[in-house]
């Protein structure tokens, strides 16, 4: 059976369509802040939760951070006042194997199983992506590069240089590279490979301030702070605050009532326990003050129909 060129056209058309979104990587898991996305086309675009990154991109954040799941054992995430960028991702697969750090810092997550390589690189380093958990810093300005390791091993060193240091959990490593008349100053050998002029530091432990920082109970803490961020951002974005709308926590126009599920204990958070004699659904009004004031309990015969586990505002029912 013979198929038209249009047909087979068609055909291949379908199927890379098939295969693109059969890719879920990169995807942007959480923004928090200012972050700046560059397309392909070098024009910026709002970056999007959940958005996947497509055939390259630039990330730049200002106060903000952005994490991205660069794949199912790799993720990446994006510190204040930095800058990097994915110059290639592929349209079927969404492998990305080329992360460049421009400046700034970026932590860098990575479990067992990956299907290929990536190569993290600067201006001053460049190394296949090791497994673990690391922070990577680098100054163009000074010039200089740093590694922390909180968790895992790696061999660090300036790019293509035979010198390299052993960090392991708990320590850290700087290159200091050199600049003269404002450009990075390199040694150039045989067909262009290029080494950072500089020196190698020697390998250090967190001090105590940087033990305490990136121990799993504040690392949990901060975790649990930037889901709460994040979530208060998805509610303000759902529902942005009103002209007319005076009173807080949630927003309400005067006069107007919230009726909320009160005590309600920590493991029933899907259910307003109506039933449980501590849970009790409390009505309050949005006064002229911008204040939720004259509480009331709401009697038990009203209790199912108005109180979830989620506020209720709406005009009072009085």
């Amino acid at each position: 059976m013979k198929i038209s060129r249009l047909a087979l056209c068609l055909l291949l058309m379908c199927l890379v369509g098939v295969s693109r979104a059969a890719s879920k990587y990169p995807r942007v898991e959480e923004i928090q802040g200012k972050v700046i996305w560059t397309n392909k086309d070098k024009q910026m675009g709002k970056l999007k939760l959940h958005q996947v990154l497509i055939e390259s991109a630039g990330l730049k954040t200002e106060d903000g951070q952005v994490l991205v799941q660069i794949d199912a054992s790799r993720q990446l995430r994006l510190y204040p006042h930095s800058y990097l960028e994915i110059p290639s991702i592929s349209w079927e697969t969404g492998d990305a194997p080329l992360v460049i750090l421009r400046q700034g810092s970026f932590r860098w997550k990575e479990t067992g199983g990956k299907t290929y390589d990536i190569t993290l690189s600067s201006d001053l380093f460049e190394f296949v992506s090791p497994q673990g958990d690391f922070i990577f810093s680098y100054d163009p300005s000074k010039p200089a590069a740093e590694v922390k390791v909180i968790k895992g091993t790696m061999e660090f060193s300036a790019m293509n240089a035979e010198e390299v240091a052993l960090v392991t959990a708990g320590q850290k490593c700087r290159f200091q590279g050199v600049r003269e008349s404002g450009e990075i100053v390199y040694d150039v050998l045989l067909k262009g490979k290029k080494i950072p002029r500089g020196k190698l530091g020697l390998v250090e432990g967190f001090s105590s301030e940087e033990k305490k920082l990136y121990s799993e109970a504040q690392q949990k803490k901060e975790e649990n702070l930037r889901l709460k961020k994040v979530q208060n951002e998805k509610k303000s974005k759902v529902h942005p605050k009103g002209k007319n709308e005076i009173c807080d926590r949630p927003y309400g126009k005067l006069n107007q009532c919230v009726w909320t599920c009160e005590n309600n204990p920590k493991k029933e958070k899907k259910v307003c326990r109506l039933d449980n004699p501590e849970v009790h659904c409390l009505r309050r009004r949005c006064n002229a003050n911008g204040e939720w004031a004259e509480e009331l309990e709401v009697s038990k015969n009203k209790e199912p129909n108005i109180c979830g586990v989620e506020p209720l505002v709406k005009d009072c029912d009085y």
